[in-house]
């Protein structure tokens, strides 16, 4: 009896042993990924010549003032989308998820380049760091890993439930009515 006991505890202890390696492989992965992602994000940020992204200056819209004497302080950035996703070897549902994402967020884009603008303030420089940014939240949010959803259902006994408290309401409610002639008969 107690040598069984010892190897169903020798057995589980293994297979403990076996989870946390499993789950170490994942956590393994996961660094592997993030660090990926930031490599990545390193590199078209920064831009090696002009591959990515160009930034061209136009003249911003707005209202009031005369046209003289203005500068192009709106900020344009044309983004790569080809060259982005051959560089890196992304695969085609994160090129989809990519398509989803602006198409969400109502930007600009034929199948190569993505335009995203900026003309929040008066200086240039400002306005191409806030559309990097913007670019930037754009492929962190392409990256970003999605929660897989674990379905609940409601059980057999909570649905009988909630008709017993729908048909005591429903009850309540009925008898609140007026008597009428037609109902006595």
């Amino acid at each position: 009896m107690n040598e069984e006991n010892i190897q169903t505890n020798q057995e589980n202890l293994d297979t403990v042993g076996v989870k946390t390696e499993l789950e170490k492989e994942e956590e393994e992965l996961k660094q592997y990924t993030q660090q990926r992602i930031a490599n990545v994000l390193e590199t078209v940020m920064r831009n090696p010549n002009g591959r990515y992204w160009t930034v061209k200056w136009v003249h911003a819209s707005g209202h009031g003032w005369q046209k003289i004497n203005h500068g192009n302080s709106k900020a344009q950035l044309h983004f790569n989308i080809n060259n982005f996703y051959n560089d890196f070897d992304i695969k085609d549902k994160t090129r989809e998820d990519f398509v989803k994402i602006v198409w969400e967020k109502n930007i600009t884009h034929d199948q190569s380049i993505l335009t995203l603008e900026n003309q929040e303030t008066r200086y240039a420089s400002k306005n191409k760091d806030k559309v990097l940014e913007h670019l930037k939240a754009i492929l962190l949010e392409l990256f970003k890993e999605e929660k897989e959803r674990i379905q609940t259902e409601i059980s057999h006994e909570q649905k009988e439930e909630r008709r017993k408290e729908k048909w005591k309401h429903s009850e309540k409610k009925w008898r609140r009515k007026k008597i009428r002639p037609q109902d006595i008969e």
